[in-house]
């Protein structure tokens, strides 16, 4: 399996850079911008296994670049960070499919490693589940004909 790619969006570069150095110290491979559009430009361009965007930036709001990741990657695993944590913020990110949410500042770098595992854990997970929904149909029709006994039974089976 391949390196979890993350892509960081956040305003400020401080934060940008301490996600980078955290999120590549634990091991993925990660790639920061601090202009929205740029980031957009890339999401268009490029598959990406995580996004870590801020919610409150000037020019695109983290909700907005989320739902248009969302758009190009619909599996995107998602993580919000926000230094104004409220009970609103959390509300609207589960309303919006964000698979996680992180407040800031930090007080652990642990703390964002594991909201990152965590989420792309959970993407595996929903991955896999509408892999086996997709299996279904065919575990089905394999259990009818192999509990077919009588031979006259299989043509109507195979039709």
């Amino acid at each position: 399996m391949s390196t979890p790619f993350i892509l960081i969006v956040d305003d400020e570069p401080g934060i940008a850079r301490l996600c980078e150095r955290l999120l590549g110290r634990a091991g993925f491979q990660v790639l920061s911008f601090t202009e929205p559009r740029k980031a957009m430009t890339y999401l268009q361009e490029n598959e990406i296994d995580l996004l870590l965007v801020d919610i409150r930036m000037p020019e695109i709001d983290g909700f907005s670049l989320v739902n248009f990741a969302k758009e190009y990657q619909p599996d995107i695993a998602t993580l919000i960070m926000t230094g104004f944590g409220t009970v609103e913020t959390a509300i609207k990110a589960l309303r919006q499919g964000v698979d996680g949410l992180i407040l800031k500042p930090f007080e652990k770098g642990d703390e964002l490693v594991d909201a990152a595992r965590q989420a792309l854990a959970d993407k595996q997970r929903k991955r896999d589940a509408a892999h086996m929904q997709a299996l279904r149909p065919l575990f089905d029709v394999t259990e009818k004909f192999l509990a077919e006994t009588r031979p006259e039974g299989l043509p109507e089976l195979i039709v």
